[in-house]
Parts: structure tokens; sequence; C-alpha cells
């Protein structure tokens, strides 16, 4: 008589959960890469998108003449950026004002760190890095949290340190 072994459905599904995980473990290294390259792409384009809108906005504060109205587009354009890039809600983070001088220089930033939760289920990054203007010796800290919302990684707040 021949005794023939069959695995129940839970020791097959615990199999198959070992040997994913496995495959995961293996290829942590390229996730993690990709992961810091998608976190990176946001912010830099983010940065990119906003640094464009504030040349614009430099320059005209750089004429003596200049009123109110003659920022209020770029105001409007910072927003919709604001909307494209952002998934927090709060009009705390809502762009309101204007400067002469441009905050998204994406060149002053070194010292990137990549940081991530690790829950696949509500998966949060940090972007960190170090903001330094070429001729100043100080730098300031700027970290974002990155969060999936529908199919796109969007920012969902921002540190000022």
């Amino acid at each position: 008589m021949s005794v023939y072994f069959r695995p129940s459905l839970e020791a097959f599904m615990e199999i198959r959960d070992a040997l994913n995980l496995i495959h995961r473990i293996e290829n942590l290294p390229e996730m993690y890469n990709k992961i810091e390259m998608a976190v990176c792409s946001v912010i830099h384009s983010y940065f990119e998108e906003m640094l464009n809108v504030e040349k614009k906005e430099s320059a005209i504060m750089e004429r003596e003449d200049y009123g109110s109205d003659d920022l209020s587009p770029f105001l409007d354009q910072k927003r919709s950026i604001h909307d494209k890039y952002w998934s927090n809600p709060s009009a705390y983070y809502r762009p309101c004002s204007s400067s002469s001088e441009p905050r998204h220089v994406w060149a002053y930033l070194c010292d990137i760190e990549v940081l991530q939760n690790g829950d696949d289920e509500n998966s949060l990054f940090i972007f960190k890095a170090n903001y330094k203007r070429p001729n100043s010796s100080a730098s300031i800290v700027k970290a974002f949290i990155l969060k999936v919302s529908g199919s796109s990684l969007k920012i969902e707040h921002e540190f000022f340190g």
C-alpha cells in the first residue's frame, strides 16, 4: 500500500508566501533604488516647475514699478502646480505669496536621503535634504512626506528646519 503525502491548502499557501518573501528580499536593492528614484523624481519635478514660476516672479519684483496685480497670475500658477503634486488639501501648504528670491532651487539640495516606513498597506516616504545656497555657510533641512494617492506618488507634508 502506497501512502501519498498531500499538503493542505494552508501548507501550500505558507510555502508560496515564504517563496514570495525570499523573492522580495532578493530584489530589495532594486526595489529600493526604484522607490528612491520615484520619490526624487516627484520632488525634482515639483521644484523645477515651481522654480520656473519663481524666476518670473523674481524678474517682476526687480522692477521698481511692479504692483501686486502683476504677481497674481504667478500665484495662480504656483497653486496649480501645488494641486498637481500635493495630496494634502490643507490651506497651510498652498502657495499664498511671492518672493524676490526663488525657494525651489534643486541645485541647492545636497545630502539627499529617502526613507520609507515599509508598510505595504500604507506606504509613506520621506525625502530629506540639506538646502544650501552657494554663498552661504548655513544650510537648512528640507523634508517632505510623500504617499501613494490613487496611482500617483504625492507630497503630503513639508517640514521646515
